[in-house]
């Protein structure tokens, strides 16, 4: 009789088990709303605001560690690539000598020497105040080549800048934007106010002569550069073949193009805005702790 008794409560207490389940997955199918439960003194994320930013202006000083692409090219300068070694791996810049910028100080052998650093073209803060303290170590001759490897790597290739690049070099003021069919909300986004606004059907004649009169009237100085933005990742490649079609490239002066478009910038910008909310915070605790 025991040996019949226990299967038959195994069963039972299964029932149950099955049963208990049922109901709570049944409660949780029928309020898919009920929010969550977090303890009281748990605030919900700021995120924090994106869009026009004020630079910072550069010192006489620190803008005398600049050189121009030109100057490079025609001087007796060692141009050194301080970027990340895996950047200065997949990219390497003929004519330049790939270093760490972390041990330029102590190779005091090339105090005396005519140097340049060569960056990504989107840290030149960063590398003017690290000239400013080697030059305060000796390395007198030292420079910052403006635009990086973008500007020596220059040819008749199109100037693609990442959504990232773009963030960088506008904190810095690198940029001078020209708005190509956007909205108020999608301008109000970008890191400086455009200087030219256009139609989405805008020919590269007029892109060219719209940049060109603007430049007549406000000649650009270092480190800006023209940076063209359109709404998403067709509309910029229209303008762009529209631009290549009618613009020949030694009468131009030297454009920029954002990746992507704009979706792509703002899809950058809201994964930084997730990451700089819920960077530091600890996970909500469960209810009852």
């Amino acid at each position: 009789m025991r040996g019949h008794k226990q299967p038959a409560l195994m069963l039972v207490r299964a029932a149950m088990l099955w049963a208990a389940f049922s109901s709570v997955s049944g409660a949780a199918v029928q309020e898919p709303d009920a929010q969550t439960c977090l303890r009281a003194d748990y605030s919900p994320a700021v995120i924090p605001a994106f869009g026009h930013v004020q630079p910072l202006p550069y010192s006489a000083d620190e803008t005398a560690c600049w050189l121009d692409v030109q100057k490079a090219h025609g001087g007796d300068w060692t141009l050194l690539d301080v970027r990340e070694v895996g950047v200065s791996e997949r990219t390497p810049l003929s004519g330049t000598v790939a270093m760490s910028l972390a041990s330029l100080a102590d190779r005091k052998y090339l105090r005396d020497q005519p140097l340049v650093l060569v960056g990504t073209g989107v840290d030149l803060r960063v590398l003017t105040r690290s000239c400013m303290a080697l030059r305060q170590q000796g390395f007198a001759r030292l420079r910052v080549l403006l635009g990086g490897a973008r500007s020596w790597h220059r040819t008749r290739g199109v100037d693609m800048l990442t959504p990232q690049e773009v963030w960088l070099g506008g904190i810095d003021g690198q940029w001078r934007i020209v708005s190509v069919g956007l909205q108020a909300d999608q301008v109000a986004s970008l890191p400086i106010p455009p200087e030219i606004t256009l139609s989405a059907s805008v020919e590269g004649a007029t892109l060219q002569h719209a940049i060109l009169d603007t430049e007549k009237a406000k000649p650009s100085e270092p480190p800006h550069q023209w940076l063209v933005v359109a709404s998403d990742d067709m509309a910029q490649q229209a303008v762009l073949v529209r631009w290549q079609q009618t613009v020949q490239v030694k009468e131009s002066l030297p454009v920029a193009w954002l990746s992507g478009g704009w979706s792509d910038y703002r899809a950058y910008l809201d994964q930084q805005q997730h990451s700089a909310a819920h960077a530091g915070r600890a996970l909500p605790s469960s209810c009852g702790s």
